[in-house]
């Protein structure tokens, strides 16, 4: 009787695997913006002009920092045509503490920048104007930031780069589209970065000169210091994407896409993370031989 029972339960357990369907893995959904939602922003009346990059290469617990922010503030105001990214970097200045300076700002792609510009092994604050190498160096002193900024501004526009951002602020996703013209032979391979950055973060700074009235703790630390122009993250790599190989003749085009980019990150945890309020798409192309910043752009996608 119990051989017949162990039959009867083998034949019932066989025959119910041979109705249990396949594991099919699940598939991953297109991405669909709301039309009804999408909000859709573009640089087409200011990009027949040059503009110029000033990267600012900063941390959290870089005491000197903030006078270079400043410096850079105050560029900003003056030359309309300028643009600038805030590159947290490295071990020894934006390294997040335990209980003060916790946000971490930094990002992948301005470390490796950091690396291969030498920027804090050189000591911050350093920068760079439109990636230029001085006396074979690219770290600049911000007191030098200026003459170079007008002499970049000064220079003809050899490429142009129209912007087209859709973005989804529902979902949090951002599609771009980006044409270019070159305007000049460049003999050079040409290449395209696309990068998020955002302003009006606050949070822990340290600063041995604070300004009159800034609330400070413990002689150095500014609890309400606000952050801008904070490089987010790279949506194609540290070192973008190919735009033009061999060189280029004038009035090429190329178009390209990036779409599909989730726009979240978190600074700390889940209390300090990215408002697309604030939000700011930079594309810029370069010469890949040289380095040096041909043309950049910026759209706030919100």
């Amino acid at each position: 009787m119990r051989n017949l029972v162990s039959l009867l339960f083998l034949v019932l357990f066989f025959t119910g695997c041979d109705k249990i369907p396949p594991r099919v893995p699940p598939v991953k959904p297109e991405c669909t913006l709301d039309s009804a939602a999408i909000i859709v922003r573009t640089n087409a009346l200011v990009s027949n002009t040059r503009k110029v990059l000033l990267e600012d290469y900063t941390g959290h617990t870089c005491g000197n920092c903030p006078p270079a922010a400043k410096k850079a503030e105050e560029l900003l105001g003056k030359y309309n045509r300028l643009i600038v990214i805030a590159n947290h970097v490295s071990e020894t200045f934006a390294k997040p503490k335990v209980l003060d300076y916790f946000e971490d700002f930094r990002d992948p792609s301005s470390t490796d920048w950091d690396v291969f510009f030498n920027m804090s092994g050189a000591g911050l604050p350093k920068g760079s104007v439109n990636r230029m190498l001085i006396l074979d160096k690219y770290p600049q002193n911000y007191s030098t930031w200026e003459g170079n900024v007008v002499s970049e501004l000064a220079k003809p526009q050899s490429v142009k780069l129209d912007l087209t951002t859709t973005y989804d602020p529902g979902q949090k996703i951002l599609n771009v589209k980006v044409l270019t013209t070159f305007k000049a032979v460049i003999a050079e391979d040409v290449y395209l970065n696309m990068v998020l950055t955002m302003d009006s973060v606050v949070g822990d700074q340290k600063d041995y000169l604070p300004p009159s009235g800034a609330v400070v703790v413990n002689g150095d630390r500014r609890p309400d210091y606000r952050f801008d122009h904070i490089m987010v993250k790279s949506l194609n790599g540290t070192w973008g994407q190919l735009l033009k190989s061999g060189g280029t003749a004038v009035n090429d085009t190329v178009s390209v896409r990036k779409d599909c980019n989730v726009v979240s990150k978190c600074f700390y945890k889940d209390q300090v993370c990215t408002d697309d309020r604030h939000m700011y798409l930079v594309v810029f192309a370069y010469n890949n031989k040289t380095k040096e910043i041909l043309q950049v752009e910026k759209v706030k996608i919100r």
